[in-house]
């Protein structure tokens, strides 16, 4: 079985793939039950919750996302949330991978925007908007450049100051790009 961690970077799952995937999953569909959400307590009476997300084809592939949301993490150092992907055989149940659950989360994310930008969005928009700071942040240009011929990317961040590193990596791909991290979107947008 492969192990994909948190280092999970575009050779493994690169936008274009994931987004012609998406869009086939869009018109082939799965099942795809509510989740599971389970509560535990701890003896101090601090709480997480544990979300479990199963999808299958049932000719093809099931897959289970868990979520671990412990709020209470951010007072020894660690992230409030945990998560895990793993993709299996769904005629045998037999586990093919374990990979890192944000990480595929953030990148399914990006490329799900994508791929409704290809089909909403003006065809040749050459430059992007990204108000925001966090990991899907980030990918969103490297996504929309798959669909549409993005050479600037703006990532103004809610707070003066706070910008996401989208711009930069706009710039590094392929043929480049201009990156604008602004003061905060409030004294841009109004």
């Amino acid at each position: 079985m492969k192990t994909f961690d948190a280092a999970l970077k575009g050779d493994a799952l690169p936008f274009g793939r994931l987004i012609d995937a998406i869009a086939r999953m869009c018109v082939r569909r799965c099942d795809v039950p509510l989740r599971h959400t389970h509560v535990l307590t701890a003896p101090d009476g601090s709480q997480g919750t544990v979300l479990i997300m199963p999808a299958w084809q049932a000719d093809n592939y099931l897959g289970i996302k868990s979520v671990n949301i412990f709020p209470g993490n951010a007072a020894p150092g660690l992230p409030g949330l945990f998560s895990t992907y793993t993709p299996c055989d769904a005629r045998t149940g037999q586990p093919l991978a374990q990979i890192d659950g944000n990480e595929i989360t953030s990148r399914r994310t990006a490329a799900a925007s994508a791929l409704a930008a290809s089909k909403l969005g003006r065809p040749g928009a050459r430059r992007l908007l990204v108000v925001g700071t966090g990991r899907v942040a980030a990918l969103l240009p490297l996504a929309y450049r798959e669909v549409l011929p993005i050479k600037e990317g703006h990532s103004p961040g809610p707070r003066p100051g706070a910008s996401c590193d989208a711009g930069r990596r706009l710039a590094k791909q392929r043929d480049g790009g201009n990156r604008r991290a602004g003061p905060g979107w409030r004294r841009r947008t109004g």
